[in-house]
């Protein structure tokens, strides 16, 4: 309530000082504060604006922030259709209707926004270009919801949609603009090689394409950890529109002169063989199932799957660090990926508890590497990490560069471990308290150190 009657004494503020420069002097019009000309809600006489001034529109804004936070469309609806659904409804209630400002009229002026703007929601289709890899093999494959078509078979199932869209009605001008829009979109889209295919569900439009694109990403992220970093680190999702990579360096020295070297490199994955389809088969069921249901809470918003967000963030960090140029950036960013993974909100020893419960989720009994070495292997990830994060060693040290490979090779492993284990314990379905999944972790430790030191005693 105060809120409201912050935003309407602004208003008759604003309006009176707009008077006064009128009737006295025009000219001082220029002098009014800018900060007062930043904002407006509708006029009650319906012709044009009624100032209100940058503060009370950031009250009416943080007002549209609530209202979607307490209601069923968080996640589904942007703030900016509410707060410009809200402003309306506020000035229609309480100036046109001038209905009292008390709790139960705020909270239904909220609610009404939020109705309004959920209007917009519906399920929408969405294609977004990436880069994956050259090859013969399958021309579509899916991860999750999310399905991969190579270009030209993007194009043979867009042939009537783009048909149609060239044949809509209207003014010759608007057709003209039609045909160039669609000439441009098809000329962005035939410079990548494959377009990922999404459906999101009951979004409208600004989420909807928010979350097509972090489902694509996340599948994206999911397929470096499925097919590893080395094989996949020149995947990509949308950015600039770029068939080859094409670069020169030019330098001078006083016994040659002027140097110069020019290179082509691909802007896809190479190096797949024309049968890389079956590495999709039933070996990789658990891990497809486990992708799947953790894409499905970015696609359709009813589903909630805490620990299936977990392992996209997880993944989100591990793609990153793949698709990242520096060596040190790609340690610091594979390294967080653990975190997301494994922390269950602990302050303490956090270089124990990562490395422990990593070596945990990747230890395999029967394996060449025991618990001990896994754990090893995973903190000297981890303290190169917080070295390069606490300035202590130097992102151009050669022994970086060095080790950056093998740090994203045990990083995979343990995610793509993970995706298997939590698939297959059913842990994707339930709702896990971070309490729960601590013991759920020192349980898997338990297990390894006591499987290492009596194998075949030990039992999961």
């Amino acid at each position: 309530m105060t809120d409201i009657e912050f935003v309407f004494a602004e208003c008759v503020r604003i309006q009176n000082a707009i008077s006064d420069a009128v009737k006295n002097n025009p000219a001082s019009l220029q002098d009014l504060p800018k900060e007062d000309m930043w904002g407006d809600l509708p006029h009650p006489d319906g012709k044009g604006p009624l100032m209100c001034g940058r503060a009370a529109n950031q009250r009416v804004w943080r007002l549209a922030e609530q209202a979607v936070k307490y209601s069923d469309a968080l996640g589904t609806i942007e703030i900016e259709p509410v707060h410009k659904a809200l402003g309306k409804i506020l000035v229609q209630r309480f100036l046109t209707e001038r209905r009292p400002i008390d709790e139960q009229q705020a909270e239904r002026a909220l609610s009404s926004a939020v109705k309004e703007a959920k209007r917009a929601r519906m399920d929408r289709t969405h294609y977004v270009p990436c880069r994956l890899m050259y090859s013969k093999g399958p021309s579509s494959f899916a991860i999750g919801p999310v399905t991969f078509h190579v270009r030209e078979r993007f194009n043979e199932r867009m042939a009537s949609h783009y048909e149609n869209y060239a044949r809509r009605d209207g003014m010759d001008w608007e057709k003209e603009l039609d045909e160039r829009l669609l000439a441009d979109a098809r000329h962005y889209y035939d410079g990548f090689t494959w377009v990922g295919e999404v459906d999101i569900l009951n979004c409208d439009g600004g989420t909807s394409l928010e979350r097509a694109r972090m489902a694509v990403t996340g599948a994206v992220n999911l397929v470096h950890i499925l097919f590893g970093s080395f094989h996949t680190r020149r995947m990509d999702i949308g950015g600039p529109r770029l068939e080859t990579d094409r670069r020169a360096h030019m330098s001078l020295d006083p016994k040659h002169g002027l140097y110069i070297s020019c290179s082509s490199a691909s802007t896809s994955a190479v190096g797949f063989e024309d049968d890389w389809g079956k590495f999709l088969g039933e070996d990789m069921a658990v891990l497809l199932r486990a992708a799947n249901k953790a894409l499905e809470t970015v696609v359709n918003p009813a589903i909630k799957r805490t620990l299936g967000s977990r392992l996209l963030d997880s993944a989100a960090w591990f793609g990153d660090a793949v698709r990242e140029a520096s060596p040190a950036a790609q340690i610091i960013k594979a390294v967080t990926a653990l975190e997301r993974l494994v922390m269950t909100s602990e302050h303490d020893d956090i270089k124990k508890t990562v490395s422990q419960r990593c070596a945990a989720i990747r230890y395999e009994p029967g394996d060449t590497k025991t618990f001990e070495e896994l754990e090893s292997e995973l903190a000297e990830a981890y303290v190169m990490r917080s070295r390069l994060a606490h300035g202590s060693l130097s992102p151009f040290d050669p022994e970086v560069a060095a080790f950056a490979p093998a740090c994203l090779q045990r990083i995979e492993q343990v995610i793509c471990w993970g995706l298997a284990l939590f698939e297959s314990h059913g842990l994707f379905d339930r709702e896990l308290t971070n309490r729960q999944l601590a013991e759920g972790f020192d349980g898997l430790i338990s297990f390894a150190q006591k499987h290492d030191a009596a194998p075949g005693d030990a039992s999961p």
